[in-house]
């Protein structure tokens, strides 16, 4: 519990003013109903001795007022909670948005976009989840104890002999709770898995819908779902019989200490040890004092359950963030030099490449080329800094990557990647991606990439770019690479998409316009390869020969089947 405690604790502060205020709310809350049978008492006890009209109009006053306030803190209270459980949702959702935004390529190596996604939503406004817990969760047991403090103050001011046999099946209740805690987070526990089972099989088909569709395997995914889904309702309906069976044992319990409160409590009414008016207060009083005791018992569970949660955050802290330094480029056109790098992944044991040497300078396109797997997007990703090499040095003029700062970089390079990831939004958003541009500049790429007479700037977009071809995606990532006007320019197999057309339209205004830009591209398609000064041709992790697309042809038969037509 501390743990949780304590991970917590930043987060209170951040709004230390609404967390005080919802204790203080609390506090009255609890004060005005705890007091109400309080004043009864004495109602009922000037009615049963002679009736005075100005002493029983002032106890009238003083339940309405009391009566008021008790409503009003009640409605307020769920409220004011509600709104603090959004507050700290959001302010943790942004802590580890921006918390991931700083990760290096290991981490999202090891982390899928679904579980990234279930962790910033599911493991925070779920039901009884991170949010809930921040304000609802801890505030809960705070309300028990000043009910039962409360409480049990005024019925020992009333009669402490009574107050004892009261609270007499407490401790009963309370074993009750520490025997059937651990059935209570087992089941809790095995809810939230199969809870997170269902999002697994609900984005894994949402995602690859067209194979299942190409593959006519509707009710094969239908029967997965189907047996995912009763393995839910079987651990909801778990949750529910157990929390049914031990509130209905509570309500028994606490049934047969009403009864010895009745009737010892009459009996000291009849030996008039005692008001008839404070008996109202007793049974009044242990009426709601059975249900705090089961929510501060919900607490110890739930705290347990959000406890999982947080770690599923912590886990993502666990990883090294992508460290960069404050170093600038000068104003000249850098070039792209790399001098014996390798770079083998965190979990495998075999380099991807090694010992790749080559410069790409300032107005030269040099294009990577090489068989499927050999390396040609990891290496592009080494030149943009997102991976480290292992060994070897790469620089972008006389400067390594990742000793620029961030900005800098970005604006230094424009890439487009092979995977093109497209927002739901207009062309103009996409392109601009929050920069503050002009729509001339903007104009300006979308023409640069040959997709000028496709799109106008207000053309809307879905997320992935849904009903666009492979080139038109590719043609709008381009020109968001473009519109900064990068000094460097490294393309992951564009054209790959596109007809020799649009191919062909798109380097002639690419070469126009990189008279003094460094371009790498990896590419299959031997048009692209025409277009570049000196192809890198990697072959089973090592640079076989560089040269240029011609001289390849002509001195090796193997690079010649790299383009042979089936």
């Amino acid at each position: 519990m501390k743990h949780v405690l304590r991970w917590f604790l930043p987060f209170w502060k951040l709004r230390r003013k609404g967390m005080g205020f919802l204790l203080l709310i609390t506090t009255l809350a609890i004060a005005a109903k705890t007091i109400y049978p309080y004043i009864f008492k004495f109602v009922i006890d000037h009615l049963t001795r002679d009736i005075h009209y100005d002493s029983i109009l002032t106890w009238v006053w003083i339940i309405l007022g009391v009566g008021l306030v008790r409503e009003i803190t009640q409605w307020l209270l769920p409220a004011t909670r509600y709104f603090m459980n959004m507050g700290i949702g959001m302010d943790i959702r942004l802590n580890y948005f921006h918390e991931i935004m700083k990760k290096d390529h290991t981490f999202f190596g090891r982390h899928r976009t679904g579980d990234l996604t279930t962790r910033l939503t599911d493991d925070i406004d779920g039901d009884l989840k991170i949010a809930w817990y921040a304000a609802s969760g801890i505030l809960r047991p705070v309300e028990a104890f000043l009910t039962l403090g409360f409480s049990i103050t005024l019925m020992l001011s009333l009669n402490w002999r009574l107050t004892l046999i009261a609270v007499a099946p407490f401790p009963v209740i309370i074993w009750i709770i520490t025997k059937t805690e651990h059935i209570q987070q087992r089941a809790y526990s095995l809810r939230q898995k199969k809870t997170s089972e269902t999002v697994d099989v609900l984005e894994s088909t949402f995602s690859g819908i067209r194979i299942v569709v190409g593959y006519v395997a509707e009710k094969a995914q239908g029967k997965i779902f189907r047996r995912v889904m009763k393995e839910r309702v079987n651990a909801e309906e778990k949750v529910v019989l157990i929390r049914s069976f031990l509130e209905s044992l509570g309500a028994m319990i606490n049934q047969v200490g009403l009864v010895i409160i009745l009737f010892v409590g009459g009996f000291f009414v009849q030996q008039g040890r005692m008001s008839l008016g404070e008996f109202y207060a007793f049974v009044a009083y242990l009426s709601g004092m059975t249900e705090t005791i089961w929510t501060i018992s919900w607490f110890f569970v739930s705290t347990k359950m959000v406890e999982a949660s947080i770690s599923r955050l912590e886990q993502l802290e666990q990883f090294s963030d992508a460290e960069y330094g404050h170093a600038r480029p000068g104003q000249s056109a850098p070039s792209i030099s790399i001098d014996g790098a390798s770079f083998i992944f965190p979990d495998s044991r075999e380099p991807i490449f090694q010992d790749i040497s080559f410069t790409v300078h300032p107005g030269e396109i040099a294009a990577v080329t090489g068989s499927v797997g050999c390396g040609k997007t990891t290496l592009l990703n080494l030149a943009t800094g997102f991976y480290p090499a292992a060994t070897g040095d790469v620089r972008l003029g006389d400067i390594p990557p990742r000793q620029m700062e961030r900005e800098t970089l970005a604006s230094l390079i424009g890439y487009v990647p092979q995977e093109v990831v497209l927002f739901t939004g207009s062309v103009r958003e996409n392109i601009l991606m929050g920069r503050n541009l002009d729509e001339a500049t903007v104009l300006k790429a979308l023409k640069l990439a040959a997709a000028d007479t496709e799109f106008t700037l207000d053309t809307v977009l879905q997320q992935g770019g849904v009903g666009l071809s492979g080139g038109q995606k590719a043609r709008v990532a381009l020109a968001r690479a473009l519109v900064h006007d990068p000094k460097i320019l490294i393309m992951d197999d564009i054209t790959s998409a596109l007809d020799a057309k649009t191919e062909g339209i798109l380097w002639q205004r690419l070469r126009e316009n990189s008279t003094n830009r460094a371009v790498l591209v990896t590419t299959h398609r031997e048009a692209t390869a025409k277009q570049a000064n000196k192809i890198i041709w990697l072959d089973q992790g090592k640079i076989r020969d560089i040269c240029s697309h011609g001289e390849l042809l002509e001195k090796y038969a193997e690079y010649r089947h790299l383009f042979a037509k089936p």
